[in-house]
């Protein structure tokens, strides 16, 4: 009897650890899909014959990326935490600023709002040809 209910208990343990190595190996493969992505700006593409321009295309998705920043910030007005349990106060809402900062740039350079490629077509056209 004792027999049986030790295999039960490995054959339990090797589920378990199953599930654990294929909950790692998701992981692992998301983590890296991430680092594949980090890496990648969606620049526009030069059309012909001009050049992308890096400077003002990265002025751009700043821009945009001020733009998402106050809509994650009106976002996040919505979500009342000062009754909540895990509520961190001051700190909390410092660290989540930055956090919000940090997104938005992100979701800028990868989320492909377009608003930067709108802005950047619009000031490229504008420039004036260097002498």
């Amino acid at each position: 009897m004792n027999s049986i209910a030790g295999q039960i208990s490995v054959s339990k343990g090797n589920i378990a650890y199953n599930k654990a190595q294929q909950t790692v190996d998701k992981a692992k493969s998301f983590q890296n899909i991430l680092k594949a992505e980090q890496g990648k700006e969606n620049l526009p593409k030069a059309s012909g014959k001009a050049p992308v321009d890096k400077k003002l295309m990265d002025v751009c998705y700043e821009f945009e990326s001020l733009m998402i920043n106050q809509m994650l910030k009106v976002m996040k007005k919505t979500v009342h935490k000062e009754n909540s349990l895990l509520y961190g106060g001051n700190a909390e809402e410092i660290f989540e600023d930055m956090l919000y900062d940090k997104y938005s740039m992100t979701m800028a350079k990868t989320a492909n709002f377009g608003l930067a490629k709108q802005i950047y077509d619009q000031l490229n056209q504008m420039k004036l040809p260097k002498q």
